[in-house]
């Protein structure tokens, strides 16, 4: 997929969780969501991300190969377990999250288009889903709204794919007592 389109559903996707309660609502985690969703690609430097950092997109491109081990659901666990036990269980739930949400989806998106080495390094086969579509082409314009029609119904309707309800609401404190009392209207 393109880069605009890693964004849309990466966005989507942190918005998502941030409405699910999976994330922290807070700017900072939709900024390192969008930046995990473009994260995958610097190992190419005509990516988005992989223009700014070609030194380093180069040297990825020659060391791993295009999606590769930067694609691979095995690192990305990883990466995930070395946060929670750096970091501690709470950050998964705040950018560190994010992070790994946006590249995740990159990962899933990149699968009906060419496939990614997503047991790498455990395996180097690569692994691509139907249906197949080319980058850049009508066949990922038809698979990326569906995509966003349906994160956007989830995220905005509110419903919990995985609970099937939607999330509780945010109650507000009752006021205990009578506030009123030492109030005295006049007759």
């Amino acid at each position: 997929m393109t880069g605009r389109s890693h964004l849309l559903i990466g966005g989507f996707a942190v918005l998502c969780a941030m409405r699910w309660h999976i994330l922290a609502s807070e700017p900072l985690s939709v900024c390192t969501g969008l930046l995990g969703s473009l994260l995958p690609d610097i190992d190419t430097e005509r990516s988005m991300l992989g223009a700014r950092v070609k030194l380093l997109s180069r040297f990825l491109a020659r060391t791993v190969g295009h999606r590769g081990l930067t694609h691979s659901g095995v690192v990305l666990l990883l990466a995930a377990c070395l946060v929670s036990a750096t970091m501690g269980k709470d950050a998964l739930y705040g950018p560190m999250g994010a992070l790994l949400l946006g590249a995740a989806t990159h990962i899933a998106a990149d699968l009906p288009t060419g496939g990614c080495q997503l047991l790498a390094p455990l395996s180097r086969s690569r692994l691509s889903f139907w249906p197949y579509v080319r980058t850049g082409g009508v066949g990922e314009i038809m698979l990326l709204l569906p995509t966003l029609f349906l994160l956007g119904w989830a995220g905005f309707a509110g419903r919990d794919p995985f609970l099937g309800h939607a999330p509780p609401a945010v109650h507000h404190q009752r006021l205990h007592g009578h506030v009123l009392k030492d109030i005295a209207v006049p007759s």
